[in-house]
């Protein structure tokens, strides 16, 4: 076991702090670690197995989770892809005042700070699954976040701090409106969440609203009802926007033509491809890749 000290990684001993994406590639050696300070890690892209107090637990896009200091883990990565992680790493210290102030108004403790640092068995409840608009949200905060402690601009170290509190508070409330849906709705809730993950799993096949009703034991008015109030979309919506979100990486990153693109994430017609991505894009596929590749901002 590796033991990674914070004089290696964190800024210094007047700012313990720092942050930066990775990548974990399927070749990688396994390397038992431990560390003795926070990491907060949020799962960007991919997939692969947290290994956590002697158990592997699976985790993909949109799980975030805390590792406590000295506790130890490592990663796997499953299939050929690599996995993309956040990593931002800090000591208890550094929001000493503000983690007094935060457990009294939000609860952010019971997430942040009681669940990881005080759960003796190996359950692994303390990450979250987060959904893909706020998947969205949050790579965008934490890419300002890194940008901020990049750059080291006037005033970074105010800014950043801020920055981190502010993620952690909109954390927070994600965090307790799980726990309220759990009180009050968890089969119907965990069943929509389920749909979510599978439909982002498996956005190129041809699901139908049939077939989740019938995967959820729900009637397909109770479906709808229940998963447009979850979710905020209807399930038509949401099934489309995960797919225009898979095709944006194979525009980038491929020189496929966009009739096939849009039958690889489960879009047969090209017009009606066309159509979700202008809407969702404010562009037409040909010129969001136009765009990407003459290094325009997205």
């Amino acid at each position: 076991m590796i033991l990674y000290p914070k004089e290696r990684y964190l800024e210094g001993e007047g700012f313990p702090f720092a942050c930066f994406p990775m990548q974990t590639l399927p070749e990688r050696k396994p390397t038992p670690h431990a560390h003795d300070f926070v990491e907060l890690v949020y799962v960007a892209e991919g997939a692969g197995e947290h290994l956590y107090k002697g158990h592997a637990f699976p985790v993909s896009k949109g799980d975030i989770f805390v590792i406590p200091p000295y506790a130890v883990h490592d990663y796997r990565v499953v299939g050929g892809l690599p996995m993309e992680i956040y990593n931002v790493l800090f000591l208890p210290s550094f929001l000493q005042s503000e983690l007094h102030v935060l457990s009294e108004v939000t609860p952010f403790v019971n997430f942040f700070y009681v669940e990881p640092f005080m759960r003796q068995n190996p359950d692994f409840e303390s990450h979250m699954k987060l959904t893909l608009p706020e998947a969205r949200e949050i790579r965008q905060r934490l890419d300002r976040l890194v940008a901020e402690y990049e750059q080291k601009a006037l005033g970074y170290r105010i800014s950043v701090k801020a920055q981190l509190i502010d993620l952690l508070v909109w954390l927070s409330r994600r965090y307790e409106e799980r726990v309220v849906q759990t009180l009050f709705q968890s089969n119907e809730s965990t069943a929509i969440r389920r749909v979510c993950e599978f439909l982002e799993l498996h956005y190129a096949e041809p699901i139908r609203l049939e077939q989740v009703c019938q995967m959820c034991g729900m009637s397909q008015t109770s479906f709808t009802e229940k998963f447009k109030q979850t979710v905020g979309q209807t399930f038509t919506e949401y099934r489309s926007e995960v797919r225009i979100h898979a095709s944006l990486k194979l525009l980038r990153e491929t020189d496929d033509k966009i009739i096939c693109i849009a039958e690889s994430v489960g879009i047969g017609d090209l017009s009606h491809y066309n159509k979700l991505f202008k809407k969702r894009m404010g562009m037409s596929p040909r010129e969001y890749r136009n765009k990407y590749r003459s290094g325009g901002r997205l």
